[in-house]
């Protein structure tokens, strides 16, 4: 089985170029022929993470250039390629592109949408910039605006289904949000994988009782999707009142100098900003008892499922349906309602780090909930998409 990731960005540190990475090793490793395209390589030293055999092809932007066609085309036909996952499905002309490339031949598509289904960065900033506007003018020209915007993203999310093979989500929830968002009817090409645990995981040792007492965020510093303000200003209301606790940050961004800035001016103690490395955040994992993510867009949140293997007990904002697949709220972690309080947050906040044998319960049961997400049944369920394809036709 022959197999090509096309991405937009890659290597890159990000969760859809994290799962390509994590997905390619392990067809090399079941013996599949693996190939990974992308047009930006802004990362080149995570290209050391790939398995030896997978084979990685730098082209360039734009994407659809006579180059990069021609050397896509040559690809699929001298490695008889099988199917062509599509991991940048959003907008419309990556497909395209595929349909050029694969054109008079067996390739299968396979398109990935790496997020929920009626939500983007770009609608969140639209959002904002409506919610910020100051006259009746401003007021009407980011209404238009946004729903221009969500028009083009619902058409384009349309044209990938319908020349794709095969259109996957991150979880069974978001099926009914796709349909109604995008006005799909016809349903027969969809299907859920959700992402595996990309980490290497450690269940036969017992992290609970060496808990460290620290309240952990790994990922993007950015305040226009992640909203990590959310989790600095809900350590602001509670780091006095438990001064053995310690807010640790990991990751880099556009504003994770605004972020300091406000926790030195604040006066807020105890506070580690920690940037993104190579090495896996596992550490960070196996010393933290709380992680938090206050997003207000995730596709699945792989590091809830990564801190979860590990104890760490998630305190995550429920704006998307997919959390729900992964925590058991009460159980394992606290999903906080829509739209989002600080209050709430800051409530289960101080019930965590106030109560250890809540902490250490709910710990536990977080490990038994992350077992739902093994490679195992990933692979499984990519195994049986590759199987229905080779038995179906083509569309085009």
């Amino acid at each position: 089985m022959n197999i090509l990731f096309i991405i937009s960005t890659y290597p890159n540190y990000g969760g859809a170029e994290k799962v390509t990475t994590f997905l390619a090793n392990t067809f090399a490793k079941a013996q599949s022929e693996v190939h990974i395209a992308s047009f930006e390589q802004l990362c080149p030293e995570l290209l050391d993470e790939l398995h030896p055999e997978v084979e990685f092809h730098a082209l360039s932007t734009p994407a659809r250039s006579a180059k990069n066609i021609t050397v896509l085309r040559k690809l699929i036909r001298e490695r008889k390629i099988d199917f062509i996952i599509n991991q940048h499905c959003l907008p419309y002309y990556m497909t395209k592109l595929c349909n050029q490339i694969r054109k008079g031949t067996d390739c299968k598509l396979i398109s990935v949408l790496h997020g929920i289904p009626n939500r983007s960065k770009k609608v969140l900033i639209a959002e904002d910039e409506l919610k910020a506007a100051q006259t009746a003018w401003g007021r009407w020209y980011h209404r238009m605006k946004l729903k221009a915007m969500n028009e083009v993203i619902k058409w384009s999310i349309r044209y990938t289904y319908r020349k794709s093979d095969q259109y996957v989500l991150l979880s069974e929830l978001f099926k009914d949000i796709f349909c109604v968002y995008a006005r799909v009817h016809d349903t027969s090409k969809l299907m859920a994988i959700p992402n595996s645990i990309c980490i290497e995981t450690d269940y036969e040792t017992d992290y609970v009782p060496t808990k460290k007492r620290q309240v952990l965020y790994v990922g993007r510093m950015d305040v226009e999707n992640k909203r990590v303000n959310r989790i600095v200003e809900a350590w602001e209301e509670v780091y006095r009142e438990f001064p053995e606790w310690e807010l640790v940050l990991v990751g880099d961004g556009p504003h994770k100098p605004i972020l300091q800035a406000y926790v030195e001016k604040q006066g807020m103690e105890r506070v580690r900003f920690c940037p993104f490395t190579k090495e896996e955040p596992v550490k960070y994992y196996q010393e933290a008892a709380i992680l938090m993510l206050t997003s207000d867009m995730e596709g699945f949140g792989m590091v809830v499922t990564e801190g979860m293997s590990y104890g760490v007990v998630p305190i995550v904002y429920g704006s998307y349906p997919a959390i729900y697949d992964i925590v058991n709220n009460r159980m394992s972690g606290f999903i906080t309602h829509k739209p989002y309080s600080k209050k709430e947050t800051v409530k289960y906040l101080k019930l965590l780090m106030g109560n250890a044998k809540v902490r250490e319960r709910m710990a536990r049961q977080a490990i038994v909930d992350s077992k739902k997400f093994t490679i195992e049944d990933n692979i499984n369920l990519w195994s049986l998409l590759f199987m229905k394809l080779q038995h179906g036709r083509k569309e085009n």
